[in-house]
Order: C-alpha cells, then sequence, then structure tokens
C-alpha cells in the first residue's frame, strides 16, 4: 500500500513549524526558521500518514539553499496533499506564495493562521468566502494554542480518503493565458516523474527556465525568446516580473474581496513596547540589558546548582576513595566513571540548564530576531549583516545547529564566513568551562572579559575575511511579531535539548573519563603531555598535565573539566593547582581552539575540506596568539601592582 504524504509549505514565520508540532506532537520540532526537513508519520483513526515540514519560502523560485531544499521536494517528491499555512495577519503577501502552489496543481489545503493577530489588529478575514474564491478548504486555526489543530488534521484525513481534486485555477491577463496554453501543450508530453501541472511548467519555462529538466527547456527554446521579446513589448518588463506581478494582482484582489477592517483606537501594547526594542538609539540600551541578564543569570544560577550538588558527590567521593587500597586498576576505573558523572551533575549541567532555557525564552518572544537587525551596523564593520546574528546566537547553544542555520543565509560567501567564526563562539560546554572556573578563580569579571575578547576575535578576523571573499550582499529579514513566551513551551525546548545533551554526552564524559583514568594507570598521558607541553607548557606557562586533556576536549569540551581535575589529581574545579591568570589563559585557549568533533564533521559536510581545514588551522592559531597575549598583559598587571 501506497505512504500518504502531506507537506507543510508556508512563508517565514508563519507559524509552519508551530503546526507540525501541534499536529504530530512532535517535541523534537522546536519553533524557529526551519532550514532543513522535518517528517514525523501520526496515525489518525487507524489511517497512518506522513507530515514533512518544508523549510520556509517566498516564492517557488529559490534564491537561497532553504529554499531549493522546498522546491526540490516538490518537483520530484511524493506528495498527496499541501498544507499551505498562511499569516492571516499578512494576507496580501501570503497569499502570492498560495496562488503560485495552487499553479502545481496538488491537491491543496489553506490553514490560515494567526488568526487572534489578525483580529487585534482590526482585520477581518471571510474564510468561507475565500473558499470559494480559490476552490479549495480553508481551515482558521491559532497554532500556539492548538486551536483548529483537530479539525485541520480531520480535514487532512478526509482528503486522503477522497478524489485527488486540484484547486482552481487562477487566470492571467489573455494574452499571456494565450501563450501558456500553447507551451502547456507542447511540453505536456515530457512531464513524466515530476509532480505538478502541465500549466506550472509552461510558467517556470517561460519565468525560470533554469528550474526545468534541460530537454524541456530545449523543447521551447525556438519561441521562448519570441514570448519574452513579446511580454517585455506589452508590459516593459521581462517576463519574471511580468509573472510576479500576475500574481500580485491576483492575491491581491482575493485579499481585498475576503478582507474587512475595523477602526482600532489604540495600537496595542506589544507594539509600542516594540517601538522601544527597535529604536535607533534606545534599542541598544535594551540589546545590552539582554546580554547582561544573560550572563548573569546563567552565572548565579549555575553557581546555586552547581553549589547544591557538591555535598551529595564530595560523599560519594570519598566512598569511592578507599577502592584504592583494595584494587589501584579498578580505582582508576570507577574514579573515572564517577568523575565523568559528576562532571555532568556537577559542573556542565548547572551552567547548561539556564543557557538553554533563558535561550529559548529569548527566541520564543521574537527579541532574537530584533538583535539581528540592531547589530546588522555592526555586522556590516566586519563585512558580514544582521542575518548572521542568528546563527552566532545559536552558536552559543551548539555550534552544529548553528551551523545548519546560516543555510538561511541566501549568499554563499556569507555563510562561508559565518560559519568559520561561529566556532570562536563559547558553546554551551566552552560556556560551562568559562563560568565553572571562572566561578572558582576569577569571578564574573573576568567571564565578562573573555566574551569581551571572543568578540573582538571574531570582529578581526570576520574583517580579514571579508577581504579574501567579496560580494557582500545587504540585510533582507522578517521581524517576527513580538509576543509573551510561553513557558510551557519554554520549559519544554529545556527539557528536549537537556535530554538530548545527557545522551550524547553521557557516553563522551563517562567513558572518556574512564579511557582517561586508564591512561593515567598505564602512564600513556605522560607522551601526551608531552607532545602538547611546547604549546601548553613552554608558550602559555600551564600545568604541563593539561596537555592530554586537550584531545579529550577534541571530542567533547566538557570533557576538559572532568579530565583537568583527574589530570592534575584533585576532586574539585577549587582544588587545582593553577593560580588566577594561568586559570584565565587556560579559558582564553580552550574557548578557541579547535572545533569539537561534531562541528567538524558538518562544517566539513557543508562546505568541504578547505573550508574545514581553514576553520580548524585559524582556530588553532587564534587560541595559541589571544593566550599569549593575555598571558603578557596579565604579567604587566602584576607588575605594576
Amino acid at each position: 500500500m501506497k505512504s500518504l504524504s502531506a507537506v507543510l509549505i508556508g512563508q517565514p514565520n508563519s507559524g509552519k513549524s508551530t503546526l507540525f508540532k501541534m499536529m504530530t506532537d512532535n517535541r523534537s520540532s522546536l519553533a524557529g526558521a526551519t532550514v532543513d526537513i522535518n517528517s514525523s508519520e501520526i496515525d489518525l483513526y487507524g489511517t497512518k500518514f506522513r507530515i514533512v515540514d518544508l523549510p520556509g519560502l517566498y516564492s517557488l523560485n529559490p534564491t537561497h539553499p532553504a529554499e531549493e531544499i522546498t522546491t526540490k521536494y516538490l518537483m520530484n517528491q511524493n506528495i498527496d496533499l499541501i498544507i499551505n499555512v498562511v499569516d492571516a495577519s499578512m494576507l496580501t503577501r501570503s497569499l502570492e506564495l498560495t496562488v503560485e502552489l495552487m499553479e502545481l496543481g496538488l491537491p491543496m489545503i489553506v490553514v490560515l493562521n494567526m488568526t487572534d493577530i489578525a483580529d487585534n489588529n482590526g482585520i477581518k478575514i471571510n474564510f468561507q468566502q475565500l473558499e470559494t474564491i480559490i476552490g479549495t478548504t480553508v481551515v482558521p486555526t491559532q497554532a500556539v494554542y492548538g486551536k483548529g489543530i483537530k479539525e485541520l488534521t480531520d480535514i487532512t484525513l478526509q482528503k486522503f480518503n477522497s478524489p485527488r481534486i486540484a484547486p482552481m485555477v487562477l487566470k492571467y491577463t489573455h494574452h499571456l493565458e494565450v501563450k501558456l496554453n500553447a507551451v502547456s501543450a507542447d511540453i505536456e508530453p515530457h512531464l513524466k516523474g515530476l509532480n505538478g501541472s502541465p500549466r506550472f511548467y509552461a510558467i517556470k519555462a517561460i519565468e525560470n527556465p533554469d528550474m526545468l529538466p534541460n530537454h524541456i527547456n530545449e523543447l521551447i527554446e525556438s519561441s521562448k525568446k519570441a514570448i519574452d521579446d513579446e511580454i517585455y513589448g506589452s508590459h516593459h518588463k521581462d517576463a519574471f516580473e511580468s509573472i510576479s506581478l500576475e500574481r500580485h494582482h491576483l492575491a491581491m484582489s482575493i485579499s481585498e474581496q475576503v478582507t474587512s477592517y475595523s477602526k482600532i483606537r489604540k495600537a496595542p501594547l506589544s507594539e509600542k513596547f516594540d517601538n522601544w526594542l527597535l529604536h535607533p538609539i534606545f534599542g541598544y540600551f535594551f540589546v545590552i540589558a539582554f546580554f547582561f541578564i544573560y550572563f548573569f543569570t546563567i552565572f548565579i544560577v549555575g553557581d546555586f546548582f552547581s553549589k547544591l550538588s557538591a555535598p551529595p558527590l564530595d560523599w560519594l567521593s570519598g566512598h569511592i576513595e578507599s577502592l584504592k587500597n583494595v584494587n589501584e586498576f579498578l580505582w582508576h576505573t570507577v574514579n573515572g566513571a564517577f568523575l565523568g558523572f559528576s562532571g555532568i551533575l556537577g559542573i556542565v549541567l548547572p551552567y547548561f540548564l539556564p543557557l538553554v532555557f533563558l535561550t529559548s525564552i529569548y527566541e520564543e518572544s521574537g527579541y532574537l530576531s530584533r538583535v539581528a537587525f540592531l547589530v546588522d551596523g555592526l555586522m556590516h564593520k566586519i563585512g558580514l549583516h544582521g542575518k548572521s546574528v542568528a546563527p552566532f546566537i545559536l552558536g552559543f547553544g551548539c555550534s552544529v545547529p548553528a551551523i545548519y542555520a546560516t543555510r538561511m543565509i541566501e549568499n554563499k560567501r556569507d555563510r562561508i564566513i559565518t560559519s568559520i567564526l561561529i566556532p570562536f563562539l563559547p558553546c554551551s560546554a566552552r560556556i560551562a568551562v568559562i563560568f565553572a572556573l571562572s566561578v572558582v578563580y576569577a569571578k564574573p569579571f573576568w567571564a565578562i572579559i573573555v566574551y569581551i575578547t571572543v568578540l573582538f576575535a571574531i570582529a578581526i578576523h570576520g574583517k580579514i575575511l571579508s577581504k579574501f571573499l567579496k560580494n557582500h550582499t545587504p540585510l533582507i529579514m522578517d521581524i517576527p511579531r513580538l509576543k509573551i513566551p510561553s513557558l510551557k513551551q519554554s520549559f519544554n525546548k529545556t527539557r528536549l535539548k537537556i535530554n538530548d545533551f545527557v545522551k550524547e554526552a553521557i557516553l563522551f564524559l563517562v567513558v572518556g573519563s574512564v579511557v582517561l583514568g586508564w591512561i593515567e594507570y598505564f602512564n600513556v598521558a605522560h607522551y601526551l603531555d608531552y607532545i602538547f607541553s611546547p604549546v601548553v607548557s613552554t608558550l602559555l606557562g600551564l600545568p604541563e598535565k593539561l596537555g592530554s586533556t586537550l584531545l579529550f576536549g577534541f571530542f567533547r569540551k566538557e570533557l576538559i573539566l572532568v579530565m583537568a581535575n583527574q589530570a592534575l589529581g584533585v576532586q574539585a574545579l577549587a582544588q587545582l593547582p593553577m593560580t588566577a591568570d594561568q586559570t584565565l589563559v587556560f579559558i582564553i585557549f580552550v574557548t578557541f581552539y579547535f572545533p569539537c568533533f561534531t562541528t567538524f564533521v558538518v562544517i566539513w559536510k557543508e562546505f568541504g575540506w578547505k573550508i574545514v581545514t581553514m576553520s580548524s588551522v585559524l582556530s588553532i592559531i587564534i587560541a595559541i596568539v589571544a593566550s599569549l597575549i593575555f598571558k603578557i598583559i596579565l604579567a604587566q598587571l602584576q607588575n605594576f601592582i
């Protein structure tokens, strides 16, 4: 039996991914800008079908990789139903994509999402009339609150069990229709294996022939120039722009017929607040406050959780210590496993948990996009634009999704520069290292200095890279509506990310710590330390035994905290035989040196071996240079004092 499939398609920030989560109860799908394909199988009244969430796009004429993913999927994969998610508060703009999807000729449902926001703005949409005009079912929803979801899933199942009916054909102006009919007749026999109607491919053959297979373009090659010339003669615009204007006219005409407006007595509170958040002067004060709250909350909450976990872990450590007199190899094994476990519970999670929760709150509120907009001018100074800020902010959580998120950046040059700079950002693992060591030796002030150093290094190297890679593009992005974040969703996101982290990290941290225990038992660490000693000991002035910890840190940066304790023979970070100056130099080196193994693989996959080699070599050079500069400055401060 053929597997049934429905695809969710909509413009960015239309609530498509939220709808996907509500329809599938797939808690791994988080709200935000989808840059890859998510899918989930659901069973409704005994009928199984797959829901696919495709990356958002404004048109089926792709301009960057995320849009190409959606367009290629639509044209080549098995699709039984399109669920087009429309932002009800921006109906005219949203319907332009709807008109284009209707041209595909595949069965379709239109989801009129965010109807509550439209109502608050005085926009009333007659969705029954909209159904009549476009000839397909329209379902009003408020996805974020789960309203209309049951009706949508029921109608989806009903569509699967009914004969396939294509949406209504919306006619262009007469002279364009004549040309489309002629081209449709020519190419129809040659569309085997492609989704969609002959009309859709006829439109693309005139509008954007690069999307079509060569054999179809060759069929109309002789007549294409004549069609282009005739369209230009009639409209004084090229074919691409002329057809875009036709769709815009249809979308506007439909919107005007089904929409009515009521007077709003005063602007919503969210809009007034947004005027302050996006203010060209005062907005930057909010950005500074955002980072201040972000970092100090992580520091304070993380320190509290860390102290809370210390007593039971110390008690357990004392009991394990007795094994040393029974069997030294057994003690190294058990103690190594314990240090890995205590590293997760007592060092990493206390700082990781508030980090993930705060990031979820800011992301869901829509404020992260406003940060990107405000810092666009600053990003121009290093040859990028504000759209790179979204991946950068994700990079504070994990470099891997941050690099995937660069797919939303249209220009390949900007994608490459952003992806090379992302590993310099302290991810959640390195944030745990920074805060855990700072809280013991250097206090919050030095954690801030580390972050300022990171931003300074990113600015310098972004500027250098931008000199070698030209073709900078301007910022084009949507600012999603400001809203009160859902604590329930934020807790769910936090729970998911913590679960994923623990599942992934526990193997590396516990097993890695056990391996380091064995390395210590067999005295292999001495050789690893010797290999790294020219950098670790001679250049940076750190304890030589920290060299072996850097190798494990390549696999997961959190391992550095656990391994540092074990390598230097202590039970707690406060017992490390290091001065405050040495600790700061160590923090700087760990923050910059080499991306973790997973990040290394993802950069290789996305951009190839040349870019990942450049990123790795650059990170090591920057780590050494930045650490040396810090060492010299701290030494001079000591002499001055």
